[in-house]
């Protein structure tokens, strides 16, 4: 996995590095795709060093490729989201414009369904607002012509609210609240990102 991360990161430097045309762009569109869905990117480029980026994303209802274990009892989880966010990435290094530091704030929510073999049934969601995310970046330099990144950051929220909504058994809330994975509260981003800087 390390090795991936690292080989895209590299990849993102070097296409950035040999974008179309090396003038600057005031503006980028791009299209991104995360675990919180996809997403498009409208960026104002204040400089060369900084950019204002909008997002609206999200995902639709489906089915998580994992079923993660509370207490020995399996779960299978349905999800989906919806979000807007404001960014700001600042490119720090004058030398190394391909790095970026990105931060900024979303709106929005995940929505999840939890359920046991046993027909109990939880909601899981993510509804606070606005949530806070921190990352670094590399790639989508502020140039003209094609350009694409890969993003490695951090969405921090209240964790989410679980509520049982079926089922016959014990309630299982507060046990789902601590599993690392089910009730965190500080969510990892991966993000691919392919635009135009014009």
């Amino acid at each position: 996995m390390t090795r991936a991360l690292i080989t895209i990161a590299a990849l993102s430097a070097f296409a950035s590095n040999t974008a179309i045309a090396d003038d600057h762009a005031e503006y980028g569109v791009n299209l991104a795709i995360s675990p919180f869905g996809g997403a498009i990117n409208l960026s104002y480029n204040t400089s060369v060093k900084t950019s204002i980026t909008a997002a609206i994303g999200g995902a639709p209802e489906g089915k998580a490729p994992f079923k993660p274990k509370v207490d020995g009892t399996e779960y299978e989880v349905t999800a989906g989201s919806s979000w807007t966010g404001l960014f700001l990435n600042h490119r720090p290094f004058e030398n190394a414009n391909w790095f970026r530091v990105n931060t900024g704030i979303g709106f929005g929510s995940i929505q999840q369904t939890l359920e046991d073999k046993a027909g109990n049934t939880y909601s899981a969601n993510y509804t606070e607002n606005p949530v806070g995310y921190f990352g670094l970046g590399a790639g989508l330099r502020p140039v003209e012509g094609f350009v694409f990144g890969f993003d490695l950051g951090f969405l921090h929220t209240g964790g989410p609210d679980i509520v049982k909504t079926g089922g016959e058994g014990d309630d299982a809330s507060a046990d789902i609240a601590d599993h690392p994975l089910l009730g965190a509260s500080t969510l990892p981003n991966l993000q691919l990102s392919f635009g135009l800087g014009f």
